[in-house]
């Protein structure tokens, strides 16, 4: 009976070998017949070929992590069918007839109109400059160093603030290379390159993207200081740059498909939401009468401050002032001996 060999890397990527001539090794080695970039497969790891039954069978090659069944090593050789399953190093074996029933083709109503010929280079554009290259990426963690530079010295009243602004620096870089460097390790793929100046990129774009909206927000909260929607927005902000990095991380360690990284990213905000609720459960604030106000100060013309006249808040104090004589009368005439 021929059959189909199905192997799947971690990443979960398929590929398919029909075995038609017998035996064949699979390893490492480029000398094999079917090669594995896997770190934990040996240099020749396996053969498959017939016994003198003519069963097929998989024959470990004295590897150091042999072949595994749900997760319990086998003997030297095992014979196979269609349908089983065998692990070698981190990659998934599966044996497949070759006349095994497929689902049918799905109507591919929204096919692309074809291009013209002179179009067909311009079809596919190139991937993006900024994350794709060396440059790119450099220019990326440069532009956001540099405008977390400018915001710590323009939001510094100091006569000399350029210590405080390089601590600034110093602090932002060195915690966006933490922060890149445990992608780096959690996102390393069995090509084992390092991906520390994607992952760096990424992060700086998504520190730039708060830093910008953080600029916003303040002149929301100056312009518009008793509105209950702006913590709202700068949550939403927040989670939906959240979601961006953690589908951009994954994107650079090439681990995932683009809609499975992205829905990585959104189960992941969702899971940060949770925890904002359950910790705003654990620290409610008990009632206190002293009142909290959110100010912002920036400096603007008078005429765009969102205040009132002085004649118009001299009506409000006059106003104020009547409540309040009114309510002493009363507790006055409250507290007054009554006669016998």
């Amino acid at each position: 009976m021929a059959m189909i060999l199905e192997i799947r890397d971690a990443r979960g990527v398929s590929t398919l070998h029909r075995l038609d001539k017998l035996p064949v090794t699979i390893g490492r080695a480029l000398s094999n017949d079917i090669i594995l970039d896997d770190p934990y497969v040996d240099g020749r790891h396996a053969s498959i070929g017939t016994d003198d039954a003519g069963v097929l069978t998989v024959e470990d090659l004295g590897s150091l992590n042999g072949l595994r069944r749900n997760g319990t090593r086998e003997a030297a050789r095992v014979a196979v069918e269609p349908g089983t399953e065998l692990r070698i190093g981190r990659s998934l074996l599966r044996f497949r007839d070759v006349e095994e029933v497929v689902a049918p083709a799905l109507a591919d109503e929204d096919a692309p109109k074809p291009l013209p010929s002179v179009l067909i280079a311009d079809a596919a554009p190139p991937r993006s400059r900024l994350l794709g290259t060396t440059a790119g990426r450099l220019g990326i963690a440069a532009t956001m160093i540099a405008a977390f530079a400018l915001a710590a010295w323009l939001g510094s009243t100091a006569r000399s603030n350029g210590t405080a602004v390089l601590s600034v620096v110093l602090i932002v870089a060195v915690a966006t290379l933490v922060w890149a460097g445990l992608w780096t390790m959690a996102g390393r793929g069995s090509d084992r390159r390092s991906n520390l100046l994607g992952h760096y990129a990424v992060a700086s774009l998504a520190l730039m993207a708060m830093l910008g909206w953080d600029i916003v927000n303040s002149w929301l909260a100056f312009l518009f200081p008793d509105a209950a929607i702006i913590p709202a927005l700068y949550l939403a902000v927040f989670l939906s740059v959240l979601t961006a990095v953690v589908a951009g991380h994954l994107g650079v360690s090439g681990s995932m498909p683009r809609n499975a990284r992205w829905r990585v990213g959104v189960i992941t905000s969702a899971v940060v939401v949770a925890l904002f609720f359950f910790v705003g459960l654990v620290n409610d604030e008990k009632f206190t009468d002293v009142p909290k106000f959110a100010a912002e100060v920036k400096p603007v013309p008078a005429q765009f401050i969102p205040t009132m006249p002085v004649s118009e808040f001299g009506g409000v104090a006059k106003e104020l002032k009547d409540d309040v004589d009114e309510a002493l009368a009363k507790q006055v005439d409250r507290d007054a001996p009554v006669a016998p």
